[in-house]
């Protein structure tokens, strides 16, 4: 994601260069905030990490039992700063910081060796509060200013990142918070159905409805192998993302490639949505191969594709506008889906995005909320005969948990265990292309770096 400034003879970018697990906390984040001369340094230095706490404080922390509930946050800074939130000093070893970070097989060659600051958030009540949730790693040179942040789960499950770096960029750039966020997750959600009487299902609930029966003991079992989606364990899905983060891949759309693949469509779509439709169809194609998938005869089967899309559709709040969630489900036989042009995709993923409403937000909650409804609705995930795919820039489906999509970008959207690849979409504007950050298992992943429909429009990175 990256933030442009409207600043005269000054270019402000905060882009994210790379995001991968540590041992020591659960997510990285490497950011670059670029500055025309070098006069930005201390001074700048203070103001961004002041600014970044600042967006901070407006969201709950999500911690185990703790989550749904407000807490405070005592923030620990190297020196003193303009936040208003009474920072307090603290001795920290920033030498064994940049030591971890450095085996975390970054791109050292544009980062400077000179360390500013290292900012950590710790958890006020957290059963081991010396640990830090946040950390902000600051480093200077004469262009600009990288800043690595290393974020708990627990945290990533309560900050939507994008409208969290939309938020630092702005009280960066001109002082102020740009989306007030409401952190009552529950007395939003009674909002939204309170005044829905019935619920108004979709293709997806009477789909549900439609399946047979599930005996209890495959149920029961379902639910047991499940984690991902457990209620009562909210960090184990962080242990198995953490898991197929081992197979991310980093790829690349430029601009001129994002132009070459409009200039290929015939029919009218934008670039993203092109994008979109290319990665299902190709990792599809590669699921489908002899090599890859136990069910390559069976091309009549159902290809479920399940979208968790970034927008402004979710039940028109204006202060969820930035990180919104709208699910789109696809469904469509495997030969036909890979038999289409992208464009026809693409257009089927505008047709089918639709907003939530209320009445449809509690026709899915009633259905997952009932046991033998629910069963049905996991066999459609953990059919390991059929074809799924998830590409998300958000985190888990809304309706669990009432979570509104302030989730880790790079996390997950349904059960990682039996869906094998999901992509983490990193747009940077109509001049800067689509970074994807695509988790697939390497034979996967060796198929698509020499699928020519593919490489035509994508760069493998790494």
């Amino acid at each position: 994601m990256t933030v442009a400034s409207t600043v005269p003879n000054c270019i402000h970018e905060l882009t994210i260069l790379d995001g991968n697990p540590s041992n020591r906390t659960n997510l990285q984040f490497v950011f670059f905030y670029l500055a025309n001369g070098s006069n930005m340094r201390q001074e700048m230095s203070v103001r961004m990490r002041a600014a970044f706490f600042k967006a901070m404080s407006h969201y709950p922390i999500l911690y185990g039992e703790l989550q749904w509930q407000k807490q405070a946050v005592r923030i620990v800074v190297s020196d003193d700063s303009q936040v208003s939130l009474k920072p307090r000093y603290d001795e920290y070893d920033a030498t064994e910081r940049v030591a971890d970070i450095a085996a975390a097989n970054y791109n050292w060659s544009q980062w400077p060796k000179e360390l500013l600051s290292v900012c950590p958030v710790r958890h006020p009540y957290g059963s081991a509060p010396e640990l830090p949730l946040v950390h902000v790693v600051v480093t200077w040179h004469p262009d600009g200013m990288g800043f690595l942040v290393s974020i708990d789960h627990s945290v990533a499950d309560g900050v939507g990142l994008g409208t969290l770096l939309n938020q630092w960029a702005s009280i960066v750039r001109e002082g102020r918070i740009l989306l007030p966020v409401d952190s009552d997750h529950g007395a939003v959600y009674q909002e939204l159905v309170s005044s829905v009487s019935e619920p108004q299902g979709d293709w997806l609930v009477d789909y549900v409805d439609s399946l047979p029966e599930v005996p209890p003991a495959v149920a029961g079992k379902e639910l047991e192998d499940s984690v991902a989606i457990s209620h009562t364990n909210p960090r184990a899905p962080r242990q198995i993302e953490l898991a197929l983060r081992q197979n991310a891949h980093a790829m690349r759309v430029t601009p001129e490639a994002m132009q070459r693949l409009l200039d290929d469509s015939p029919q009218p779509a934008s670039a993203i949505r092109l994008a979109y439709a290319l990665m299902w169809q190709r990792y599809i194609a590669a699921m489908s191969t002899a090599a890859m998938s136990t069910a390559a005869d069976s091309l009549d089967q159902l290809c479920l594709i399940n979208v968790i899309h970034s927008s402004r559709h979710l039940v028109g709040r204006p202060h969820y506008i930035g990180n919104a969630v709208c699910p789109v489900y696809s469904q469509s036989t495997l030969d036909r889906l890979l038999a289409s042009p992208v464009g026809a995709i693409a257009a089927d993923i505008g047709q089918n995005m639709h907003a939530v409403t209320g009445s449809q937000w509690l026709a899915f909650t009633q259905m997952i909320n009932d046991p033998a409804r629910q069963a049905k609705f996991y066999t459609i995930f953990a059919n390991p005969d059929a074809l799924q795919l998830t590409i998300s820039n958000v985190s888990r489906v809304p309706y669990f948990g009432v979570d509104f999509g302030f989730g880790a970008p790079s996390h997950v959207t349904l059960y990682p265990m039996v869906i094998p690849g999901f992509a983490v979409w990193l747009p940077l504007g109509p001049e800067g292309g689509l970074h994807i950050v695509w988790n697939v298992p390497e034979p996967i992943f060796n198929v698509l770096r020499r699928d020519c429909k593919l490489t035509r429009y994508v760069e493998v990175l790494f």
